[in-house]
């Protein structure tokens, strides 16, 4: 299975159009806090150590999950191993398995990601 990918807020360097991914592959195997890890591969080679935002968006438009991520100058795969559900610290009061629950319930309400990419720092 896979999410589809669009350009998110322009860096603040130029990045080729051509680097964005159109797709990233979801590893049910492997997950975080009951979420997917993301993985996929940038057009051609990071052009410098680059940091890379993830946000999924719902139908409507709506951010409702991010993952960070970065890349080494050159590299081209990607991995995002850290996603998790925005606002969901209404929720801290809830046990790690309820929180990971609701991250679920969260996830099935995707429609697609944007990719923004930062200098390193």
């Amino acid at each position: 299975m896979t999410l589809p990918i669009r350009r998110g807020s322009p860096s603040r360097q130029p990045i080729p159009p051509a680097i964005y991914p159109t797709a990233l592959e979801l590893d049910a195997e492997r997950q975080s806090g009951g979420l997917p890890w993301l993985s996929g591969e940038l057009g051609q080679a990071a052009p410098a150590c680059l940091k890379l935002i993830l946000r999924i968006h719902n139908r409507a438009g709506i951010p409702i999950l991010e993952a960070h991520s970065q890349i080494e100058a050159g590299q081209q795969q990607i991995t995002f191993s850290n996603l998790h559900a925005l606002g969901i610290e209404a929720y801290a009061h809830k046990t790690e398995a309820e929180r990971a629950e609701i991250g679920q319930r969260i996830w099935s309400r995707r429609a697609y990601g944007t990719l923004t990419f930062l200098p390193s720092s």
